[in-house]
């Protein structure tokens, strides 16, 4: 056979189509003629084979190829899947000491010729461990996934970063771990999975059950506390209500890297980045779960006769006469009487189970061209409230495409579309619980004709109030943010250079209508045996509508360069971000309906109807930049700067520059550590200084703009229009509503944060450890010391606040993916300690009141000594009042013989936990895994006070069962008492309780069926799993009922409540 190709190298020809379907069919000796150099006819024919000289046609020379050299082609075929069983495409397989290869297809399939079925094929793929075969076993390679916590890419402010390179504090979490909590809110999910975020979800209320979010704790006392939210790059978006299954991963930054988002980056930055399309065949994947939500801790009350004796106690106590007779009391007692029988209201009021159904469907894939993420998900939630209509529902669409129009130039364009259903009762849940705890319980739910009763009075019946009997409440709430961007390379000018940029319009109308009815109840008349009809007396019909239409539009544009010299890594970019926000609100009200039947606002009577509204303006400019440094992966520097204006301030104040500095050093890529350290693959230290901003205002729930100018407001409260007319009619007044401070300006914090990353055993074990300082100052607060509050004049807030914020957070993982049995656990801690530097405070306040010096949030209580147990203690102590054996014993802090408010101590704990810890674990072994979270929290006190709510409520039954009595005078607990005792029911660390806990927060087991069994049925996978959130808890609270989570210091919130679900995860 003779090959006339010329000027070519020869591995160039080998691998030419002559030479493909040239087939080899015998062993023996075959002839070629090479053109060859006669410089070089001595070498070995199998160096020109294996190199790059290209032929000449100088000489001719005659070789005889061996047969080792040249043998028989067989054809592999083969399958490379992932560790769940997924096909990989785009995994290089390569024969080894060769560079010939192939890549596999979109289902991850290949064809390769080899020398024979003993030759060694290398398999390699991005975030797999690289593996080696014998073609012979090739058929079905699986990879296992590869521990590169240092390694990985991670999400920072405006770009991406390698782990290993990053210079600041920043954890990340991948979307898929926040899948396996049943939870579909996803600051529940989050919880327990990063260091530095503490988070304690207070409710269970369908809608109304997101997590509240500290980044190392509390930082300020004047303004808001919540860390910015992100989206695909993009300020303000909802991180509760995303779809959990559309989301990439979660990254939070927790020190100076933040700064990079100046007025906002003071709180912290939450960075959530959802999916996008993959190069490949559409995937389609369904996933759906049905679960049940039952509440943690149900409150235990008293039944009718521990009601009757509990409140004959109290009567005495008080020196009053006894309400109830001894004989009534024992009928209840007997309990054989079906006229004195116990109702257990909470259980009336709220049901065991409730249902949530979770469906999510999504079609990846896409070419060199065009790649594609669609979505889509539908959530039903519904109450646990038992005679309620109460539920949530929730519709989510996202679209994500990325287009490259040509090498150089992409486009992506993204939109994701909500729909919130939330369907309240027309009664707020404090009311209805109000209502159920101080319920007697000696009353029935419903008569025995099955007529409801009507409660303690006015027919405020709680399982009425709950019900649609009372009205409705429904709020829709639609949300539109669509977002186009690009992405334009600029090697023309120079390699590495590029220019890229988005716009989004994000779009919220909120629409409200509250439906208000009196409902019927019944009171029975023992005497005459017959019902009376007590309407609610309380309650009228009205119409309430309300639409809120909120406009965000955000425009960003950044020039890149990112480019390696050699051992020198360069990535900078300067940028320009506009954000503006326009929100208009329409209000309107009607009382007096026409019929209670009618439930629109035309049919109302015009008397004390109220139409008013509001409008709103925000923005925000800025100018930012960032330049990246780093040589030979060994010495890492990075200098970042906002330029930010905000419109919350005046024109002289609303500019700021804040700076970030940062630099780290891998100090095991010296080769001193190299050569003399063994066991550690990875040490870094790193530190980071920055000077970021709050320029959020809201301490008070509502946002305080314009605190610059003189403001007046609108009187509309409907409480006040009888003192200006009669009948309900409106008569217009403003007032005076804030004094203006032409120079207030954001919040300013100084962050300091030193750290270390490390890795041993070959990447398997990794640990991060973090020392933070924050500094906050410029605080909004009033000069209370000036003027105090007592003399009813307000001054205007000024930046005069200073607190600092100290602790550490780190987080250790092992993990071991190589064997067919595997594995991880990690553990991640936060320990912040937060203190008051400055806060004028008046000068008649004990020293020992002050919140200077003291946590942010501290308790301000009586400090106890316990009960008083005789007679004599009461008289040789001072004492409140009218104090007798039996109740609480407070100290005299001030010394003055009298126990009165100064004799409140602030102490050094709150309910907000100190420390909050995550303890992840998965296994996986032959198509099985589980995954479990385990949540704590320590150093946080809970008020477990019980009589907060009312005169009359039923008291709980730890308290009845060990309060003191003369029987009972070494009790835990104090005399029989209601709200209107001010000797026990009062703020005092005898009520406060240890909060800690550690709480399995959510559990998961799953199984993948085997791939030859879905084959068939063109399934390429299909997990069904089982599992549950807030399962269990060993905590202090369990004995009074109270989940420590809550911090429910008065019983009338909606409980927390844990999740069972079963589900299948399919995907074709």
């Amino acid at each position: 056979m003779k090959l006339l190709t010329k000027d070519k190298p020869t591995n160039d020809w080998l691998s030419a189509e002559i030479w493909k379907v040239t087939k080899l069919t015998s062993g023996f000796l075959l002839a070629m003629t090479l053109q060859v150099s006669a410089a070089t006819e001595t070498k070995d024919t199998k160096f020109f084979l294996n190199s790059n000289i290209p032929l000449t046609g100088n000489n001719v020379a005659r070789k005889d190829l061996s047969v080792s050299l040249l043998t028989v082609q067989k054809t592999i075929k083969g399958k490379v899947t992932g560790t769940k069983g997924e096909p990989l495409p785009g995994v290089n397989i390569l024969i080894k000491g060769t560079k010939i290869g192939v890549t596999t297809d979109f289902d991850g399939n290949f064809t390769i010729e080899v020398p024979d079925s003993n030759s060694i094929l290398v398999i390699s793929f991005t975030g797999f461990v690289t593996k080696e075969v014998s073609a012979a076993n090739a058929s079905n390679i699986q990879l296992e996934e590869q521990n590169q916590t240092l390694n990985e890419v991670v999400v920072v402010g405006y770009g991406t970063q390698k782990k290993g390179s990053t210079t600041g504090a920043i954890a990340s979490v991948k979307g898929s771990a926040l899948t396996t909590n049943a939870s579909a809110n996803v600051s529940n999910a989050i919880a327990g999975r990063m260091s530095g975020v503490i988070a304690n979800n207070r409710s269970g209320r369908p809608g109304d059950d997101s997590s509240t979010l500290l980044i190392r704790g509390f930082n300020s006392f004047g303004g808001g506390t919540s860390p910015l939210v992100v989206v695909d790059g993009i300020p303000d978006r909802d991180l509760n209500r995303i779809n959990p299954d559309d989301i990439e991963s979660v990254t939070v930054l927790k020190d100076a890297s933040a700064a990079i988002y100046g007025v906002r980056s003071a709180n912290g930055v939450i960075l959530v980045t959802t999916k996008r399309g993959k190069i490949g065949k559409p995937t389609i994947k369904f996933d759906g779960s049905y679960g049940i939500q039952q509440l943690t801790r149900m409150d235990q009350r008293v039944n009718s006769w521990e009601y009757m004796t509990y409140y004959n106690e109290l009567n005495a106590h008080k020196g009053t006469t006894l309400p109830y007779t001894q004989s009534d009391i024992d009928k209840y007692k007997a309990g054989n009487d079906p006229n004195y029988t116990s109702t257990n209201w909470l259980k009336e009021v709220y049901r065991k189970d409730a249902p949530q159904a979770n469906l999510s469907l999504s079609v990846n894939g896409g070419n060199e061209q065009v790649k594609y993420f669609f979505s889509g998900q539908y959530l039903n939630q519904d109450s646990n409230l038992r005679n309620s209509d109460e539920r949530y529902r929730q519709f989510n669409l996202r679209s994500n495409i990325d287009v490259n129009i040509s090498s150089n130039f992409k486009v992506n364009l993204d939109i994701a579309t909500r729909k919130e259903d939330r369907e309240y009762p027309a009664i707020s849940i404090g009311s209805i619980m109000h209502e159920t705890v101080s319920m007697y319980p000696f009353i029935p739910a419903y008569w025995k004709n099955g007529l409801p009763s009507s409660g303690i009075a006015n027919g405020r019946n709680p399982i009425l109030m709950s019900s649609s009997a009372a009205g409705y409440d429904k709020v829709i709430n639609l949300i539109v943010n669509p977002k186009i961007g690009f992405d334009l390379k600029l090697p023309k000018i120079t390699e590495g250079l590029s220019l890229n940029g988005y716009a989004a319009f994000d779009y919220n109308v909120r629409s409200e209508k509250k439906f208000t009815k009196p409902w019927d109840a019944y009171s029975y008349d023992r005497t005459n045996d017959s019902y009376n009809n007590v309407k609610n007396s309380t309650s009228i019909t009205s119409v309430m509508q309300d639409e809120q239409i909120t406009n965000q539009n955000t425009y960003f544009i950044k020039l890149a360069y990112d480019r390696k010299f050699n051992k020198h890594n360069v990535n900078a970019f300067v940028g320009y971000e506009q954000t503006t926000t326009d929100k208009t609100e329409t209000y309107a009200y009607r009382r007096d309906l026409l019929s209670d039947q009618l439930d629109q606002i035309f049919t109302g009577s015009t008397k004390g109807q109220n139409a008013t509204g509001g409008a709103y303006q925000d923005g925000r400019e800025s100018y930012l930049g960032r330049v990246a440094y780093n040589y030979d992966n060994k010495y890492f520097a990075e200098v970042s700067a906002r330029y930010n204006g905000s419109f919350n301030f005046p024109s002289a104040t609303r500019w700021g520059l804040f700076p970030a500095v940062s630099a780290g050093w891998k100090i095991s890529e010296e080769s001193f550590f190299n050569n003399n350290v063994k066991g550690i693959d990875q040490l870094k230290i790193r530190a980071s200084w920055g000077k970021m901003g709050n320029d959020d205002m809201r301490s008070d729930g509502q946002l305080n703009q314009y605190l610059f100018l003189t403001r007046y407001q609108l009187i509309t409260d409907q409480q006040l229009y009888n003192y200006f007319g009669s009948d309900y009619t409106l008569n217009n007044s403003i007032y005076l509503s804030a004094t203006p401070n032409p120079n207030i300006t954001w919040e300013v914090q100084d962050s300091k944060n030193i750290g270390f990353d490390m890795a041993f055993f070959n990447n398997k074990l990794t640990a991060t450890f973090d020392y933070f300082s924050n500094k906050r100052s410029d605080i909004l607060t009033a000069r209370n010391a000036s003027v105090p509050l007592y003399t009813g004049l307000a001054l205007p807030k000024e930046n005069i606040g200073e607190t600092i914020n100290r602790g550490t957070d780190w987080s250790v993982n092992y993990a071991d993916m190589s064997h067919s049995f595997k594995y991880s656990i990690g553990f991640n801690l936060t320990y912040a300690q937060s203190k008051v530097l400055f806060r004028d405070e008046a000068a008649n306040i004990p020293e020992w009141q002050k919140s200077t010096g003291k946590a942010i949030d501290s308790w301000l209580v009586y400090e106890t000594n316990g009960i008083y147990r005789t007679q004599a203690d009461v008289d040789n102590s001072p004492h409140f009042e009218g104090a007798k054996p039996g109740d609480i014993w407070v100290k005299d802090k001030d010394n003055d013989g009298h126990i009165t408010t100064n004799d409140k101590v602030r102490i050094p704990e709150s309910a907000t936990p100190k420390i909050a810890y995550g303890i992840p674990i998965r296994a996986e072994y032959k198509g099985f895994s589980i995954d479990m979270l385990w949540t704590g929290q320590s150093q946080a006190k809970q008020m477990i006070l019980p009589q907060a709510q009312g005169a009359i409520v039923a008291p709980p039954t730890w308290l009845y069962n060990d309060r003191y009595t003369a029987d009972n005078p070494n009790s835990k607990y104090p005399v029989a008492f209601n709200d209107s005792d001010n000797r026990n029911n009062i703020d005092a660390d005898f009520w406060l309780r240890d909060a800690s806990f550690f709480r399995l927060k959510s559990l998961e087991v799953s199984y993948i069926l085997p791939e030859n069994m879905l084959s068939r049925f063109g399934v390429l996978n299909m997990r069904i799993y089982a599992g549950g959130t807030n399962l269990f808890s060993f905590d202090h609270m369990k004995q009074y009922n109270l989940d420590p989570e809550t911090n429910n210091t008065t019983g009338i919130n909606y409980p927390q409540t844990r999740i069972y679900r079963v589900g299948v995860s399919i995907e074709l």
